[in-house]
């Protein structure tokens, strides 16, 4: 089984920064290649718990993942319910947690690839992969969090 695990500090307040990580179709894009799509509203409300969403990285490849726990402004968990890689999701948790003047974001998966003989190979290879992603998102919306909006004093 894999795990990854990506943290980033982002200078912002907690309410802040689960709204918008939390914000499905926003959040999950990266340049042209990744968009999402909510293909069933949350039970309360959009993004939230029930949840479904649609993910697309490129041409071929296509996650479909339920919010499975939604606790505002703390942690939000999904698993992947269908996806067109070979693919055994065990979970994934967001944790959203103060610290000073913003707030720490802690994103776990865990994984695994049922292909006979490459399957370890090429579970190390998604971790990889995965955690380049998660970083990536992450990292943009620090940097748009961290932006000053217009009017505000940086």
């Amino acid at each position: 089984m894999e795990e990854v695990h990506v943290n980033v500090y982002i200078h912002a307040p907690v309410e802040r920064v689960f709204e918008a990580v939390a914000d499905h179709e926003r959040f999950l894009r990266a340049g042209e290649s990744t968009r999402t799509t909510v293909v069933r509203p949350g039970r309360t409300e959009r993004n939230g718990l029930g949840a479904v969403r649609e993910v697309r990285v490129g041409k071929r490849i296509r996650y479909v993942e339920e919010i499975t726990a939604f606790e505002r402004p703390s942690s939000f968990d999904y698993r992947i319910l269908e996806s067109s890689q070979p693919l055994r999701h065990h979970g994934s948790r967001l944790r959203f947690t103060p610290r000073g003047e913003g707030t720490e974001v802690d994103w776990t998966s865990r994984f695994e690839v049922p292909v006979p003989l490459v399957g370890n190979a090429l579970g190390a290879l998604a971790r990889r992969m995965f955690v380049a992603a998660f970083t990536e998102l992450l990292l943009a919306e620090k940097a748009r969090l961290e932006t000053p909006r217009a009017g505000q004093a940086a």
